[in-house]
């Protein structure tokens, strides 16, 4: 456990001081501009005429919005 929490320290300790400003919201906005996308895509894409759901599209979505929230909480918490 301590072996985990002293790699999270790590990481929050990298984005915190090793990135500078502008390079953390750089990334933190191609990666939210790059999900919401993705999620405009699979919500356009579930109402088309075969109804099928597109899976991969959604986990997408989901694994770049999850990057962006790790990445918030490693810089600001």
């Amino acid at each position: 456990m301590s072996m985990l929490c002293n790699l999270w320290t790590d990481f929050q300790d990298w984005i915190s001081h090793d990135w500078s400003d502008v390079t953390f919201y750089v990334i933190i906005s191609i990666l939210t501009i790059i999900g919401l996308l993705a999620l405009s895509s699979f919500i356009k894409g579930s109402y088309n005429k075969d109804g099928k759901i597109k899976w991969l599209k959604l986990v997408g979505c989901v694994i770049l919005l999850a990057i962006v929230a790790v990445l918030c909480v490693a810089k600001f918490a």
